[in-house]
């Protein structure tokens, strides 16, 4: 039985911590590294972690200063002893049988990166889930660089996946920035063998109704994913320059992803920017209504920015409510 690492970065995570520590010390899965990065957390989140290592010997505890996630993600990494290795957010939880699952999926298929989807919860129960038939997604690898940028079916999360860990020490997150999972997700997947992606869900994305972007002000900081954006834009120019599906689906991503931003310059007020941000996606519009990837109400939305960032305000503002 191999030994699985399960890394979880932690800053100021005291409500919420124990479903996500207790969902791994849960699983069915027994030789578990669980390793606890407090990413200088400024509440009490140090301490409950130190309390789990002194119960369970497989809980190892790191205290960092604050160096943002992809650091203690790297850290967890470099400081981990198996040789296979899944990440956890510390306000979401796994299902008890996820970490058996990822690795019976390995097994079967002889893989480096097992995918597995997120399943969205808005509070935090353990609930019977529908049985669902297993169905293996057979992707090429140009398929699957292509559904990471729609972000339907594999996404850019390093969380609900199985790595090599050799794979991710190859391609550490880039650190000190936000938007580091799309930034290296492109290395982890491409210098993968064997991939595997299943339908069968095993990772719990807790979401606040409503907090996605709500309060969200527009900081520098943001323009972090264009960054991203513009990474990606050279890996697939150096290995797939003929591609045009892949370079039509980064635009999808830049351009969809990029409400993130919006809706902040909305809470931040920038109306002339967001003008500005209307006309430069209208160029793109007809492109964006006849993608058969992206859904009829994320069309709506973008319909709606294009006309006027006031309609698109008007219809998030009642979405809201």
């Amino acid at each position: 039985m191999d030994k699985v690492a399960i890394i979880i970065p932690v800053y100021n995570a005291e409500e919420f911590l124990k479903y996500s520590v207790e969902s791994v010390l849960n699983q069915t899965y027994s030789n578990l590294e669980i390793i606890l990065v407090n990413d200088g957390s400024k509440d009490n989140s140090g301490l409950l972690c130190d309390g789990y290592a002194e119960k369970d010997s497989r809980v190892k505890v790191i205290h960092i200063d604050n160096g943002g996630q992809g650091r203690a993600r790297n850290i967890g990494i470099q400081n981990s002893n198996a040789d296979w290795i899944v990440f956890l957010d510390s306000d979401d939880y796994y299902d008890e049988n996820a970490i058996k699952y990822l690795i019976n999926t390995r097994d079967k298929y002889g893989s480096e990166l097992v995918i597995t989807p997120l399943n969205v919860v808005y509070k935090y129960e353990i609930a019977s889930k529908q049985s669902v038939k297993e169905e293996i997604l057979n992707y090429s690898l140009e398929e699957l660089v292509e559904r990471l940028y729609y972000g339907n079916t594999v996404g850019a999360t390093p969380c609900g996946k199985l790595y090599k860990k050799s794979v991710l020490l190859n391609n550490l997150f880039p650190e000190g920035m936000i938007y580091e999972d799309l930034f290296i997700a492109y290395k982890h997947i491409v210098e993968s063998n064997n991939i595997v992606a299943t339908n069968i869900s095993v990772y719990n994305y807790y979401q606040r109704k409503g907090s996605t972007t709500k309060g969200i002000m527009y900081s520098a900081r943001l323009e972090d994913f264009y960054k991203a954006i513009e990474q990606n834009r050279l890996y697939i120019a150096k290995d797939y320059p003929f591609n045009k599906k892949i370079r039509d689906a980064l635009k999808v991503r830049e351009l969809m992803g990029g409400f993130q931003i919006i809706d902040a310059m909305i809470n931040s007020n920038l109306n002339h920017e967001l003008l500005q941000k209307s006309k430069e996606y209208r160029e793109y519009l007809l492109e964006i209504l006849k993608n058969k990837n992206i859904s009829k109400n994320r069309k709506i939305k973008y319909v709606a920015f294009c006309i006027h960032p006031g309609v698109y305000k008007y219809i998030k503002k009642m979405k809201e409510r």
